[in-house]
């Protein structure tokens, strides 16, 4: 055992009476980010609540995740006039002042750009102050400046004598509830009222007590209790505490004692923050916090080992914004922001090798001894911590000497009832007695093999049960020696099991997690045993990390395959994994607070499951935490209700009563809208948008948000909705939001922003959107279109009537013509029957007179009849079918009476078509065209069909074709056909083939 002299742990800062150590939540911003400079000279926090960052290169606003840059841009007036920006200053007209090393500028908030203001001489602005009447001081290069009503910039002008003393560079101005001005300066400090020019001046003068360190004055401040501090340049004092009532200063010579051995140390800023403390930065010593109670000082360093702690010591500026935050400006590192009052976790980290440092920051486990000591085992050994002395014990096996433990590598720790300390490491088991300091090696001996430890725990009457690789170990304390168990009636067939987990309940039950097995329940009282395995969906992994039990009842079961909450009353289990919210299904660290809120340590954050087990809220190292990964193990309570959870980079510490659920309150903006990569032009700053208006081709738009939470950002979820574009609420951690192809019309984008918990319940803003139609989609131009379709459609409806009125004229005439025409061809049809049936019948008629005239009588009696019928029927149209049928029997009978044997006609019509409707000399024009193209003789005669088929007439001859006809025009079928389809609007039918000749009339 060994005495460490130091030991590193992130941070030192006054909580309580009973508790003092304590890390800040240090969070860095540097040119990697985004920065523009690493060199920060000045910060300041605007009326929205951006922070403005000013360096030797440029000026910076940040809202938590991004950075937008401003510079210096030749023969640009509304840009900065210097890219080194020495002081900012947000005035209480909410004005934003940025002091250069060539001059004075304020933001233009609407226009984005810089308004500069002209002074006799090219000043640098070290500070800039504004007082209750509205009036800004500068401290400059060359004296106090002010800036007057017209907009210039001019000396403060009044009584030479005074005007000569302020005649020197002023580095800080403090505006006192008097009025009076206290500037820190390298002649001392000086006080002056404005209005009545009174001056007085604190100097060093080593004659008098009234007198400070040094008239090289960095920084003044002054406190609540009206304490005026001043950092000064000297060899040994470098802060002074003044009293201005009694005329006397207090000399701090700490951050030049030389065993600090902060050599060349300079004190540089000062700030007395919302709650009264003092805080400062020194050029070696970093960043300190004056307790004014005790009259002491803590210091918070750089450690290269940890992320969340100062970037750097040396710290060029101090400010405090409008959420508590605190911002410390380095001088080429970036700058560091942290939040005194609200900072849940701190850190211890054990360092037992500095060469090796990585095994002692893997924590492993906690306990507690009777004078409230926390004893810390990690991978390097173990330490006692003495949380009153503030000191560290370590006990560590050291090459060459003695061992102290069975291994470095401890596991596990327990304290009993007798106040001895239990050690478990991953190869044997010790005990360490704090009254006598004498450390046990259990071996065979008392019935203990040097396993590997997982973990321990104790039932009532302090009996003692070890978990290890090789099985579950009963301690005998009257014997001193330990059973495993093989022999036990209940126990024997889980001895020499890997136990990995070890818990005790309120009812005294002894839960106990075997790898590969299940978990058993072990009743102390009443000797029994009950396992819980997959098998009976009662737990979902044999990789036990932990137990815990809430006020409920409930066991919650850590593993590596998600959290498990199993009800022994109603023996039924409930799971939970990444799907409900855990941001890893590996699960270890299981503690239950005073409030019923489950703790969980995961691989990937600490989380804390509401009391109703439907919110899970995960921290990680944004929030303070030294490491998102927790050690598969469980964690510890003290008895005053202190969490101590191990991690892979040391111990996470906090009470879990200071943690609150409570609404979103940091501030939301919308800080771009901007159209093909282009911010638009509005008439007010975009963070007062109320209503946009836009162009038809401007419905690609995007929309960028930022909710002002500095401590960590990427815990904040947003929600939008553009009503009534979107349907619902979308959900978001992504701080860019896209629109594309909006119809046009008039919307309501809602915004809102949460950060600590799933309640929605929270304000949310609106921006009101219209976006206009283009030309062809406007109520103007459709009316117009609606008034040129209706005179288009009478237009067009008039021309049609007076086109159809024309085409029905046009069809009229044209019947009229087609019917003349048809009378005509008819017409002619029915003269071209008078010569050539003439001659033919007179020639036959002469040959019958001489040869027989009773048949020539009766030859011309039948001629007779056929010119009779043409006569009657001339003006007709139609006529029946039976008068035609008649003519064509006439006819016929003629035709026979010269032809004989050579004709022969064959007319079958039944009685039902007889009244059916024809042209007049239809059937003798088709029998005289047979006659006239066919060869008649009585060995192969002409045979004429005459029959109905179809609703048609049929006329059908036999083929025997002449091969000259003397007469024959051919138009005789064509007229006809051109009759029928002006009678009936259906043409008649010729076909012919090898044997007939076939022509098919249509019977009207």
């Amino acid at each position: 055992m060994r005495k460490v002299s130091a030991i590193f742990f992130l941070l030192i800062a006054h909580l309580s009476s009973h508790e003092q150590l304590s890390s800040y939540n240090f969070r860095s911003l540097t040119t990697s980010d985004g920065l523009s400079d690493g060199i920060v000279r000045a910060i300041s926090q605007d009326k929205y609540g951006f922070v403005w960052i000013g360096t030797s290169y440029g000026l910076n606003r940040f809202d938590g995740l991004s950075i937008k840059k401003f510079f210096f841009r030749n023969g640009d007036t509304t840009s900065l006039p210097d890219n080194y920006v020495q002081s900012l200053r947000q005035d209480r007209k909410g004005n934003l002042w940025v002091g250069t090393r060539k001059g004075l500028c304020r933001y233009d908030y609407i226009h984005d750009c810089f308004i500069n203001y002209s002074s006799t001489n090219s000043l640098t602005i070290n500070d800039i102050r504004d007082d209750r009447k509205g009036n800004i001081w500068l401290g400059t290069s060359s004296g106090l400046w002010m800036l007057e009503k017209k907009g210039t910039v001019q000396r403060l002008t009044g009584r030479d004598s005074v005007e000569k003393k302020l005649r020197c560079s002023i580095t800080r101005i403090i505006v006192a509830e008097s009025g009076n001005l206290y500037l820190a300066t390298p002649c001392g400090i000086k006080i002056i009222n404005p209005e009545t020019l009174e001056y007085e001046e604190i100097i060093y003068d080593p004659g008098a007590k009234f007198s400070i360190s040094s008239n090289d004055v960095y920084s003044v401040v002054i406190d609540t209790s009206g304490y005026l501090w001043a950092a000064c340049a000297h060899a040994k004092s470098l802060l002074d505490k003044i009293d201005l009532k009694n005329r006397t200063v207090k000399h701090y010579e700490r951050f030049t004692d030389p065993e600090k051995k902060w050599s060349n140390n300079t004190v540089l800023s000062l700030l007395i923050d919302t709650k009264g403390r003092l805080w400062g930065t020194a050029s070696v010593s970093g960043l300190f916090l004056y307790d004014e109670r005790n009259d002491k000082f803590f210091d918070y360093k750089n450690d290269p080992l940890f992320p969340n702690s100062l970037l750097a010591n040396p710290t060029a500026c101090l400010f405090q914004g409008t959420f508590g935050n605190i911002w410390l400006g380095t001088a080429g590192y970036g700058l560091n922001y942290f939040n005194p009052d609200n900072n849940l976790f701190y850190s211890i980290v054990p360092l037992f090798d500095n060469r090796n440092p990585v095994p002692g920051i893997w924590a492993r486990a906690a306990c507690e001894d009777r004078e409230g000591n926390l004893w810390l085992g990690t991978g390097s050994g173990v330490t006692k911590y003495n949380r009153d002395k503030q000191s560290f014990t370590d006990f560590s096996n050291e090459e060459g000497k003695k061992p102290v433990l069975y291994l470095n590598s401890v596991r596990s720790l327990l304290t009993d009832d007798n106040g001895d300390i239990w050690i478990g490491t991953a190869k044997g088991l010790n005990r360490y007695h704090p009254s006598t300091g004498v450390m046990d090696f259990f071996n065979e001996k008392q019935g203990m093999p040097l396993a590997f430890f997982w973990m321990m725990t104790k039932t009532n009457n302090d009996e003692i049960w070890a978990g290890s690789t090789y099985g579950l170990y009963h301690y005998i304390r009257k014997e001193n020696r330990f059973d495993d168990l093989t022999k036990d009636s209940l126990f024997s067939k889980y001895a020499h099991r890997n136990v990995q987990a070890l818990f005790t309940d309120s009812k005294n039950q002894l839960w106990i997690g075997l790898l590969d097995i299940g978990l058993i329940v072990y009743d102390v009282a009443g000797k029994k045993i009950t396992q819980l395995t997959i098998k009976d969906s009662l737990i979902s992994d044999t990789r036990f990390s932990s137990f815990a039990e809430d006020k409920n009842g409930i066991i919650w079961i850590g593993s590596e395959d998600g959290l498990t909450a199993y009800d022994p009353i109603k023996n039924c289990s409930r799971f939970f994994t990444g799907e409900n919210g855990l941001p890893s299904n590996r699960t270890n660290c299981l503690i239950v607070d005073f409030l019923n809120r489950l703790w969980i340590g995961t691989s990937n954050g600490l989380c804390v499951m509401s009391r109703d087990r439907s919110r899970i809220r995960r921290f990680d190292i944004n929030d303070g935490l030294p490491s998102n990964q927790f050690n598969e193990q469980g964690a510890f309570c003290t008895k005053d209700g202190l969490f101590v959870f191990p991690t892979y980079k040391g111990f996470a510490l906090f009470r879990p009563e200071q943690y609150k659920e409570n609404k979103s309150m940091v501030p939301l903006y919308i800080t771009s809208f901007k159209i093909s990569e282009k911010e638009i032009k509005s008439p007010a700053n975009v963070e007062d948008l109320n209503d946009i208006n836009l162009n038809y081709n401007q419905n690609f738009f995007q929309i960028e948000l930022a909710g002002l939470n500095y401590m960590n950002p990427l815990q904040c979820t947003y929600a939008y909705k553009l009503e009534p574009f979107d349907k619902d609420w979308i959900y978001t951690h992504k701080k860019e939001i896209n629109y594309t192809n909006v119809p046009a019309g008039h919307y309501t984008f809602h915004y809102k922003v949460i950060t600590d918990n799933l309640n929605w319940n929270v304000a949310e803003k609106t921006l009101h959107i219209s976006i206009a139609a283009i030309f062809y989609e406007t109520w103007w131009f459709r009316l117009i279109i609606l008034f040129a379709i209706v005179f288009g459609l009478v237009a067009f409806y008039r021309y049609r009537i007076g086109h159809r009125e024309r085409i029905l004229l046009l069809q009229s005439k044209a019947q009229l013509l087609e019917k003349e025409k048809a009378l005509v061809m008819y017409e002619s049809l029915k003269q071209q029957l008078n010569p050539h049936f003439l001659f033919n019948s007179l020639t036959s008629l002469s040959s019958l007179i001489q040869q027989d005239q009773k048949i020539a009588k009766q030859f011309l009696d039948q001629m007779s009849k056929i010119y009779r019928y043409i006569l009657k029927n001339r003006d007709n149209e139609l006529v029946p079918l039976i008068e035609d049928i008649k003519l064509a029997e006439v006819y016929t009978k003629l035709q026979q009476t010269r032809f004989r044997g050579g004709l022969q006609v064959n007319i079958n019509i039944d009685e039902g078509n007889c009244d059916r409707k024809i042209a007049p000399v239809t059937l003798q024009n088709l029998m005289e065209n047979a006659i006239k193209h066919n060869i008649i003789d009585a060995e192969a005669p002409l045979t004429i069909d005459i029959f109905i088929a179809d609703n048609q007439l049929i006329v059908r001859n036999n083929l025997q074709k002449k091969n000259f006809v003397e007469t024959s025009n051919k138009q005789g079928l064509t007229n006809m056909s051109s009759l029928y389809r002006y009678l009936s609007g259906t043409p008649i039918t010729i076909e012919e083939d090898d044997k007939y000749f076939t022509v098919k009339i249509p019977l009207l």
